[in-house]
């Protein structure tokens, strides 16, 4: 099993610093992958979606000049709103930065007040995303055309072109994204109850079976955002400014959050993403030191 950690990128706490001294750290303690999420444009007022969201790309480019083994991720970027062809360059130059370190999680997106401020429309976002996965694939393969119903080009070649291809993982627990994932290289889900888990993993493996597609080509996730001891001070934590709203997490020791999660990892799990949630520079130390305890127990 592998075990990634999310980085310090939202809400009060986060800093080009912080980043940069949590990703050394999680690399030296021997975490396989660092992400990082996204949202473009956060709807004013919105509890459970931190008001400091700085783009993922960028942070991932400047982790990559900190560090040179572990895996870099978003988990996930909403791929149905952004430019195609610019972001194919962008991830690719990102993949050539980081010496192809890179997986690409993805998501259709579900924020509609977002999608109007961008431009994009909401509906059909799905179809959309297809094509664009098809079409970064293609792009990334060193084609010079492809065509679909919402990205099509044509006599363009997009460099840098990675010499393997970059891993793509779905987010989501849709149907449609379960189908999505099962033609993709992975699946992260959102960490629920274990009956719930257990309902979504079998899901997917059915679209994997639709797919006739074997269960061991492909990476199955959930990342987990959890809280050492005690629950968050709402005096000192805003549910707007910080992000955490009504969210479920796991609240305990690292013995605690380890006998959960091994009962996840018994279904068959491949990795997961651990997420602190912490509001200081000290409780993010705190926090990654008790996901290494986590970590370690997972994989051992």
């Amino acid at each position: 099993m592998k075990v990634g950690v999310h980085l310090p990128q939202l809400g009060r706490a986060s800093s080009p610093e912080l980043l940069v001294e949590i990703a050394q750290k999680a690399e030296a303690l021997g975490f396989d992958d660092l992400w990082t999420a996204d949202h473009v444009a956060v709807p004013v007022g919105l509890a459970g979606m931190p008001s400091f969201f700085p783009e993922p790309v960028p942070i991932l480019a400047a982790v990559a000049s900190h560090t040179t083994r572990v895996g870099l991720g978003t988990s996930v970027i909403v791929g149905a709103y952004r430019n195609p062809t610019h972001f194919a360059k962008q991830w690719a130059t990102l993949d050539w930065m980081s010496n192809h370190r890179t997986i690409l999680g993805l998501g259709a997106g579900w924020l509609e007040k977002e999608f109007e401020a961008i431009g994009v429309p909401f509906a059909a976002r799905g179809k959309r995303l297809d094509d664009y996965i098809r079409g970064w694939r293609a792009a990334w393969a060193g084609e010079t055309s492809y065509s679909s119903e919402t990205f099509s080009f044509d006599g363009v070649r997009i460099n840098p072109q990675p010499p393997t291809p970059i891993p793509i993982w779905i987010g989501g627990s849709s149907k449609p994204a379960m189908r999505r994932a099962a033609w993709c290289d992975g699946w992260q889900g959102t960490w629920a109850p274990l009956d719930v888990f257990t309902d979504r993993k079998t899901m997917l493996e059915d679209a994997l079976e639709a797919a006739e597609r074997p269960r061991d080509t492909m990476t199955i996730s959930i990342h987990c955002e959890f809280r050492l001891e005690t629950p968050l001070d709402k005096k000192r934590w805003s549910d707007i400014g910080d992000g955490h709203g009504d969210r479920v997490m796991l609240i305990g020791s690292p013995d605690h959050i380890g006998d959960v999660l091994e009962e996840y990892k018994a279904t068959g799990l491949d990795h997961m993403t651990l997420v602190p949630i912490a509001g200081t520079r000290e409780e993010w130390h705190e926090h990654l030191e008790a996901a290494d305890v986590v970590r370690r127990r997972l994989v051992g």
